[in-house]
């Protein structure tokens, strides 16, 4: 698509090429169904049993989610950011963690908590202002959550260079 783009004071008018213009194409793999569609650039070696296994943490996520936002809203949680839409991008990084990975969590990455293995009680202590976090970071592989918008950054990359410097290359 392109689009007329008018300067001020000018008469000229010229094209701009806008993302639209890219000749992208639609990738669908699953169908509205939740039917598995195969295809040639996407695969996916799993077994049915793992696309349970992953599937089981998706709908556990967003039950979790739902419980804790329903519980914020009755004034029993002083905070609960939603992740609701985003339980595959949660889940999909928190099980792509390997063990010796260590992660530093925005305030709404509780899929990626419930994949590290956080008792998803200990995240509504935290939330409803009871406990400072309750999970011990170098057993989970998992900082607290930093309510900072953007503040996981800085202590991500800190902690890399940390491990840079020390030559190590796993947290605990």
């Amino acid at each position: 698509m392109t689009v007329p783009v008018h300067t001020p004071g000018s008469e000229t008018v010229r094209p701009v090429t806008t993302p639209a213009t890219v000749d992208t194409e639609l990738v669908q793999l699953l169908t509205p169904e939740g039917r598995r569609v195969e295809h040639e650039r996407y695969t996916f070696d799993g077994d049915d049993e793992s696309i349970r296994s992953l599937y089981r943490d998706l709908l556990l996520v967003r039950r979790i989610d739902h419980e804790a936002h329903a519980l914020q809203r009755h004034g029993e949680l002083g905070l609960w950011a939603q992740c609701l839409g985003q339980e595959a991008a949660q889940v999909g990084s928190g099980r792509a963690l390997r063990a010796q990975d260590f992660a530093f969590p925005t305030y709404r990455e509780h899929g990626v908590a419930w994949c590290r293995g956080i008792d998803p009680a200990r995240l509504l202590g935290l939330f409803r202002g009871v406990e400072l976090g309750g999970w011990d970071p170098a057993e989970t592989g998992m900082a607290l959550y930093s309510i900072i918008i953007g503040a996981q950054t800085m202590h991500a990359t800190g902690y890399a260079m940390a491990l840079q410097r020390d030559g190590a290359r796993r947290h605990g």
